[in-house]
Formats: structure tokens, sequence, C-alpha cells
């Protein structure tokens, strides 16, 4: 018998987390901000534990026309009390149906034409939150956004990968992660585990990895600080042996000579002052690309001013990035 799950991701990264889950074994139906499966029981299990995209796993239950029929769902393989979420229902009318206690597994109630779509949180805590990273950079993007954003540049395990402006290292380590094969779940605790229905036996029988490559992925950053950051986060993750971090100018690179992905979470400025300089900071960086990496390609993650890289960009995607609309722009340095 099949469930129906909904998977979260940050906007903007639907089509990349579809192709995901299709790797996975899961067809999947892109709709705004996430993706719809069909999938066996207990598969939520093994999406939780290996989707690098998805921001949580929802378990529909059903869709009821009314309050009395919410208080007749069979919940008891899920638990016997929950923390209720509503959203787009009539108070007046469905507050009060189900107790709420804190901390217990979350059940969404998301009002419809119909009348309540009855969800379940398998996740608990955001999917983004992989248990290594203990410590941020100042401009921090979330874990699931870094492996959205490698989704899109292409990049295989064994090509050359650089970080120009690496940071704290979440894109660095992600990609480690991914070469590796290793489960990007596998530090964590999720709450379907708390299910009194959960399948112990079935769940520690998943793999928490897989036959991986030992890639070569550089990260590089003007900070020393920055640079311990991920050193440490690396170290926590298990991946920094597979890493080269180094201190480096990113608009005084020099050449390495091969090819393969640059890659970078670049700085924002809100400020007019702060886009003057963010302006001149970009056209240096792309003068150093095209001098040090000809024949690499690219995958930015900025908000604005891309023009100003004087690189060609032959593919833009919107996502937001905390809040903010960004763009991953992509292309090949000539």
């Amino acid at each position: 018998m099949n469930e129906t799950l909904f998977i979260g991701t940050t906007p903007g990264l639907e089509g990349v987390l579809a192709e995901e889950l299709e790797d996975l074994g899961f067809p999947a139906d892109p709709t705004s901000g996430g993706v719809t499966v069909e999938a066996p029981r207990g598969s939520y299990r093994t999406i939780n534990l290996w989707s690098r995209i998805a921001s949580r796993v929802l378990l529909r239950v059903a869709e009821v026309p009314a309050p009395d029929a919410l208080r007749k769902l069979r919940l008891s393989d899920y638990g016997t009390a929950f923390e209720i979420d509503a959203f787009g229902v009539d108070p007046g009318k469905w507050g009060g149906v189900l107790a709420s206690t804190p901390g217990a597994v979350k059940l969404l109630l998301r009002g419809t034409k119909h009348g309540c779509q009855v969800s379940l949180d398998t996740s608990g805590e955001l999917l983004h939150f992989r248990g290594y990273r203990q410590e941020v950079g100042r401009a921090p993007m979330r874990e699931t956004l870094a492996a959205g954003v490698l989704r899109l540049t292409k990049w295989k395990p064994d090509e050359p990968l650089w970080d120009v402006m690496c940071g704290s290292g979440t894109l660095i380590i992600e990609a480690a992660e991914s070469a590796l094969g290793l489960a990007p779940g596998r530090n964590r605790q999720f709450a379907f585990e708390q299910f009194p229905a959960h399948d112990e036996q079935a769940w520690r029988a998943l793999p928490r990895e897989k036959p991986g490559t030992k890639p070569n992925i550089t990260g590089s950053d003007l900070n020393a600080g920055a640079l311990g950051t991920a050193r440490r986060n690396a170290k926590r993750a298990g991946v920094l042996e597979s890493l080269k971090l180094e201190r480096l100018d990113a608009t005084k690179l020099v050449s390495r000579g091969t090819t393969g992905l640059v890659i970078g979470n670049l700085p924002y400025g809100k400020r007019v002052g702060e886009r003057d300089e963010l302006g001149k900071l970009y056209r240096s960086l792309g003068k150093s690309l095209k001098s040090a990496c000809p024949g690499w390609y690219f995958g930015f993650l900025l908000q604005e001013g891309a023009e100003h890289l004087g690189l060609t960009i032959a593919e833009r995607h919107r996502v937001s990035n905390g809040g903010l609309d960004c763009d991953v722009v992509l292309g090949q340095i000539g």
C-alpha cells in the first residue's frame, strides 16, 4: 500500500529536488514549494535520510470535510498527542478539535476548498540541520540550498571543484559528502522515530553510505577565521581529509592547470554604497577568473549585480536564500 508524501524545499529548487528523488527511486511531481510523491509505506525514512535538497517530509494522512471527521481519524500509529500547526482553517470551526501538545510530533492542518488537509511532519527539525555545522560565517547558506545549487550546476564528483569564497565551508562540505556517498541525515534524529508504529529494524537496515568517489575539492577564502570555521565544520562532518583549504584572495587567483567547476556564495549588498563596492569586487573577481580559470564552468549564488562579473551567463535560476530573492547564475569562463 502506497502513501502520499509532500516534500518541501527552498522555492526555486522544486525541479532539482524532483531529479534527486527520481535518482533515489521515487518519481516526483513538482509543485509550488516542493514535490508530491506516491511511494511504498515507510518511504519517508529513506527520503529523510538521503535527500540533500528537501527541507522536510510531510506524510499526507487525509483530507477531511469537517471537524467531526478530524476527530475520527486513526492516528494511533503516529502518537497519542500532537503539536497542532493550523493554517488557513476557521479557528472558530476547527479550533480545539484536537488538543495541542508542545514538543510532540507536529500535525499540520491546512485549509482547502473541500475542508482540511491533514499531514504529519516526519522530519522534525528542518533537514538542513545535518548535525555538523556548529559554527557559521557572516553570510551562511543552508545546506539544502547548497546542495540545490550544486545540482543546478550539474557538477560531477570526478570533476575538480573550487569554491573561491568558501566561508564556513557549506558548499564544499555538501560536495564532499555527495561525492563520498554519505547520507546527509546520518548524524541526526527524525520525528518519525517517535511514532509508536516506528519500525526500528527497517530504519537501522537502511544504508548510511553508498559507493563514492574520492573528490578533488578546494575551498579558499581571504579570511583566516572563516577557513578555521570551515576546517572545524568539515572535521565534524568527517570529510576534512577530502578537502583542500587555502587562504587566497579571490581577486588574485592563480591558474590550476586544469578545468572544473568554480562555485561560490558571493557577498550581497543591501545599501547603495555596499552595492557600489560589490560591483567593484565582482569586476575584480571576473577578471581574476578569466585569467586563472579559462575553460572552467561556474555557478554563483548572488542577489544582484551578476553583470559586473563580466562573464557570459548561460542560465539564471531564481531561488530564495533566507527570505532574500537571489539568483544562481551558470555559464562557462571564456
